[in-house]
């Protein structure tokens, strides 16, 4: 049996056989079955336009359902005989007479409506005119009419030697290869879905294309997303229609709600809507298995639709008043089976009507339980029901603090914050009026407006709401006040909270964090982290509606910061396996900037920048401003390790200083180098000195990477401060003897002892104990200075060391030492492609400048390559710099001359 409508060839090759057997003398007899749709008659047709052209004699009839009990009457239509009076012999004889003219074929479809004399007739008449040229063609449907009769005979007669063609529906190829043509290219995912709806079933899928194109207007090229969500093709409604016309009307009703509950219904829930018993229903929804119109679903007690498309006919042709009712209904009993509201929420949010209280509460419940795993459902749904609601009402109060807290995870701040504080201008009750200040304090912490987040923040702390939610407002505040300057303010309630022994994991998770910067910033970096895993104990729930970041993020952080790298990749993959599912936009920014951080750290600088100009887009897509600082002192640091300190600048530049200790110390740190490779460490310890004299009198600096000590050990003899160097040796040593837990400050103790006073052994120790990849390097670089005898093989360790993390400065410095050695080598030993030139450049730059060649606009190559605006200017920068030219023009010029 050929079986497969993707053997169609097959399928073809085979009837041309039958019917050359036909022409050359041998009947026979073909079998052509499928479900309603998937093309029998075309089959058929094929083969007797293929007779017809080799002058055979064809005879062609449908069984119809309305003369199911005529005897013999689709024989009859077929031979022009009478249909009243006509004898099985009678006919026998007459095609035995015709076929002494010559070769005949008789194509009868629809047999699932043929009467039981023509079933009974074409059981015997093939072997009757077995050696007479007489071909019968003969197709039915599936699961419809006399099915079991049509399907006996259809065994009996494969048993005799006829040839069984079984049509399914198409493949998954061959659905591709027509939405193909369609579109005119690769399909889009709209029309993917759209069409899997038809279930491979070659006529619906016809019917939905032609339709979409002469009805819809659907072009080549177009997206489906323009026509997608419109009601269906009539083309496709005439299909449908036809496949349900030999359907009782009580099928087809009980089909019209099963379509409203959705792809999968049970049983029962549509009987319960009917106001019936599952076995009143019992026929029809026999009639809809044998018909193929449903199937078997997953679960035991459910059945599912065939083809989606059919059941969208069904739920379309309903009313739009017939249809809210029925999903007003299929939701409350949805509601009432499972208790989920989640469940029940589409049909609820179709069928409520303005101020229905039960509709409106299984909403509310429906939003506040898809909060936590989707945010973006939850604020449709909140919306929807808002509508419904009375403003001023409890529950319109409550579907608002719904609303405003998805809007917050999904980080749409405007419009939270445009929400909490419209509802707090109609004097909200309590307890959602401190969730709503809640979140419009979170909201300005976010977006840079710290002193007015303090201020919401103060203002929600009085009366008796939960202690749940003062808590996360009070949480809030302390984040705020430090972010805002107030360290001390922040430190005394941080401390007030720790110590009031309450067990508030948000709170004292909050506060331990914000008292471990104050300990880091006082070089009790071993009490820093002990508070920060004090931290991640106190419970994983409720940081997305705060501004604080996940403390398992601070704790990855803070590792890299110390250099500590393998336990920083650690630490930051389990921070991903606890922050990703929270479906949180803020806390996503915070693992993609810290995930920068940690890659910086391990020496993957370029990698870091690529990550942080698509945070930055994002950032500023939801205008937070939190981890704008950082974020701009990674890059500047790539830019550095290239050799670009104007580049590096610039990006300092984009953003101001923050206030928070940390990022502001980094921030200036970063800023010393710059002005270091501009000018000269001297004169930049120097600038330092004057902007920031607080600095050098704390052991923040050397608490920003591994080798800070030794750079300021360096910078002051430029300078010729020897009080800084000691101060700093002293400083670093302190810092060591404070926290012995760290190897990398006992490794920076040991460097800037080392550089101060030109011990070997010190610097060959802190190489030692170095993980930190481009300390290493750096220890490295100082060892060849002090070892005059080492000194070559101390700049090749320093040569692979900047080299691996891709440092071009660095590398042309220590390329330069080499020379001054005696040591010449050519650049490509040292790095997989040329610091400049056309064959510098990466993939990605080379697209980039191709594309600005050719004419685009830095918004038409954006668009081009799926990138920001803001990433393809930072790309064309770092094209500019290798290629060292300054213009888009001198770009085009170089391009030509190198084509």
């Amino acid at each position: 049996m050929l079986n497969n409508w993707d053997d169609r060839a097959d399928i073809r090759a085979c009837l041309r056989t039958a019917v050359s057997a036909l022409m050359a003398g041998s009947g026979g007899v073909v079998l052509v079955e499928g479900e309603v749709g998937m093309g029998c008659g075309r089959e058929l047709a094929f083969a007797r336009a293929l007779a017809v052209s080799r002058n055979a004699s064809t005879y062609l009839a449908r069984a119809d359902e309305l003369a199911r009990w005529t005897p013999l009457a689709v024989l009859c239509q077929a031979l022009g005989e009478t249909v009243w009076g006509s004898r099985p012999p009678d006919l026998l004889r007459s095609i035995g007479d015709r076929s002494g003219e010559g070769p005949v074929l008789i194509a009868l479809d629809h047999l699932q409506w043929a009467d039981p004399m023509t079933l009974f007739a074409l059981k015997s008449f093939p072997s009757a005119l077995r050696d007479r040229p007489v071909l019968w063609l003969l197709a039915r449907r599936d699961g419809i009419g006399a099915a079991t009769e049509v399907e006996r005979l259809f065994d009996h007669l494969e048993s005799e030697g006829a040839t069984r063609l079984r049509l399914r529906p198409l493949s998954a190829a061959a659905v591709e290869r027509m939405l193909t043509g369609f579109a005119g290219r690769a399909p889009d995912g709209d029309l993917v879905v759209l069409a899997a709806g038809a279930g491979g079933n070659p006529t619906l899928l016809t019917a939905l294309l032609d339709g979409l194109r002469e009805e819809h207007g659907a072009a080549r090229g177009d997206s489906a997303a323009a026509w997608s969500s419109r009601p269906l093709p009539g083309r496709v409604v005439t299909v449908v229609q036809r496949m349900l016309s030999g359907c009782e009307a009580e099928t087809i009703s009980v089909l019209e709600v099963a379509a409203i509950f959705g792809t999968t219904f049970r049983v029962a829930d549509v009987a319960d809507v009917l106001g019936r018993t599952a076995g009143d229903i019992l026929r029809a929804v026999r009639e809809a298995l044998r018909a193929r119109l449903v199937v078997p679903g997953d679960a035991p007690d459910s059945l599912s639709f065939r083809y989606d498309l059919v059941r969208r006919v069904l739920e379309e042709s309903a009313t739009p008043s017939v249809a809210a009712a029925l999903h007003r209904q299929v939701g409350l009993l949805l509601l009432r089976r499972s208790g989920s509201a989640a469940d029940a929420a589409d049909h609820l949010v179709r069928g409520a009507l303005p101020g229905d209280t039960k509709a409106i509460r299984a909403l509310a419940d429906a939003a506040a339980q898809a909060l936590d795993t989707a945010p973006t459902e939850a604020a449709e749904i909140s919306l929807r029901a808002l509508r419904l609601t009375r403003p001023g009402s409890a529950d319109h109060h409550r579907l608002l603090d719904v609303r405003v807290t998805a809007l917050l995870r999904l980080g749409r701040l405007v419009e939270a914050e445009e929400l909490a504080s419209a509802g707090l201008a109609v004097a909200p009750p309590e307890e959602q009026g401190v969730r709503l200040g809640a979140a419009l304090a979170t909201v300005r912490v976010l977006n840079g407006r710290y002193r007015s987040a303090v201020t919401v923040a103060e203002q929600m702390l009085v009366g008796d709401a939960s202690s749940s939610d003062h808590e996360r407002v009070q949480a809030t505040r302390i984040w705020a006040l430090i972010a805002n300057g107030d360290h001390q303010e922040a430190c005394r309630l941080a401390e007030m909270a720790v110590t009031g022994g309450e067990n508030r994991a948000v709170l004292t998770g909050t506060a331990r964090l914000v008292l471990a910067t104050q300990r880091w910033a006082e070089g009790d970096v071993t009490a820093s982290f002990e508070l920060m895993k004090e931290a991640m104990r106190c419970g994983p729930g409720g940081w997305r509606d705060v501004p604080t970041p996940h403390p398992q993020v601070a704790f990855a952080a803070a590792l890299a910061t110390v250099g500590d790298i393998r336990a920083a990749e650690e630490a930051f993959a389990e921070a991903e396996s606890l922050v990703q599912h929270a479906a949180d936009v803020g806390s996503d920014l915070a693992l993609r900037v810290v995930g920068a951080w940690v890659k910086a750290r391990s020496g993957r600088v370029e990698e870091a920048a690529e990550v942080v100009e698509a945070a930055f887009e994002l950032s500023e897509e939801l205008g937070v401003t939190w981890w704008t600082s950082l974020m701009t002192t990674v890059l500047a640091t790539a830019a550095l390790r290239r050799g670009d300190p104007t580049a590096a600048r610039l990006h300092l530049g984009m953003a101001p200083e923050s206030r928070l200790p940390f990022f502001r110390a980094y921030h200036v740190w970063t800023a010393l180098q710059v002005e270091a490779a501009r000018t000269s460490q001297g004169a930049a310890l120097s600038v330092l000195a004057a902007s920031h004299p607080e600095l050098l009198e704390q052991p923040a600096p050397l608490l920003l990477e591994p080798g800070a000590a030794a750079w300021l050990v360096r910078a002051a003899r430029s300078a010729d401060d020897r009080d800084l160097v000691r101060m700093v040796v002293a400083a670093s040593a302190e810092l060591a003897r404070r926290n012995p837990g760290f190897p990398s400050l006992a490794a920076g103790s040991a460097h800037a002892r080392g550089v101060a006073r030109g011990d070997a052994a010190a610097l060959t120790a802190a190489m030692d104990q170095y993980t930190d990849p481009w300390a290493k390097a750096s220890a490295a670089e100082d060892l060849a200075a002090a070892d005059g005898a080492g000194a070559v093989a101390a700049l090749e360790a320093a040569m692979a060391g900047y080299t691996a993390v891709d440092s071009t400065r660095d590398v042309a410095r220590i390329r330069s030492k080499l020379r001054e050695a005696g040591v010449r080598r050519r650049h490509w030993t040292y790095t997989d492609r040329p610091a400049t030139g056309w064959e510098s450049l990466t993939d990605t730059e080379r697209e980039v400048a191709e594309l600005v060649a050719g004419g685009l606009t830095n918004r038409q190559v954006a668009a081009r390559m799926f990138l920001s605006p803001h990433t393809v200017h930072a790309h064309l920068g770092r094209i500019f710099r290798k290629l060292g030219i300054a213009s888009r023009v001198e770009l085009t010029g170089l391009r030509h001359r190198t084509a």
